[in-house]
């Protein structure tokens, strides 16, 4: 199925030759696009559906443009960009069908990914991710920092403590700086 967003995007890119971020993008999608931010309840999914939507035409658009036009679309979250062949990088990959950017392609062009991915698989998703920022050493050096004894304490618990000791050693009552955001990143580790 052709992705409607496909024709809007090309116009945000061909007015940033320099490239665009995905971020920019989605911005400007939602001010042209209103219906962008009515396709789903929950916030998360919405965010995952519009970044899929967006990553789809991406993919599209950069095949037609390489068969059709020999042109090349360069897709990063960071910078999106419409180049001549001659200045593709080339992938560090032996085999084009292993290589990351394949992989994303296929995945994004998939759109049964786009159907089965629900609430519950986001939210699994990021919990995912948050829970691989903090190493089980993390956990244990945030309890020896907020000064907790059990293994599993309760978020009332942690909350409690934080905020003892965030009231001792805030900048503002003449407290160090460096304890007060320690105290911060041990209380953002348990709190996942």
């Amino acid at each position: 199925m052709r992705n409607p967003l496909i024709g809007p995007i090309l116009h945000i890119l061909k007015k940033h030759p320099e490239g665009v971020g995905e971020f920019e993008i989605l911005k400007t999608l939602k001010q042209q696009i209103p219906e962008l931010t009515d396709i789903a309840t929950d916030v998360n999914l919405q965010l995952f559906r519009q970044h899929f939507l967006i990553m789809n035409a991406l993919y599209q658009l950069q095949s037609s443009l390489w068969q059709e036009e020999s042109l090349s679309l360069s897709i990063s979250a960071t910078h999106i960009r419409i180049l001549p062949c001659t200045q593709v990088p080339l992938s560090n990959s032996r085999d084009i069908n292993n290589s990351v950017d394949a992989k994303l392609a296929a995945y994004y062009l998939d759109w049964h990914e786009y159907e089965k991915t629900n609430e519950a698989d986001v939210s699994s998703l990021l919990s995912s991710f948050y829970q691989g920022i903090y190493l089980t050493g993390d956990r244990e050096a945030a309890l020896e920092t907020l000064q907790l004894t059990q293994s599993s304490p309760s978020k009332e618990e942690i909350k409690r403590q934080y905020r003892k000791l965030a009231h001792q050693t805030h900048p503002d009552r003449g407290g160090d700086t460096d304890a007060f955001i320690s105290l911060r990143q041990a209380y953002e580790c348990l709190m996942f």
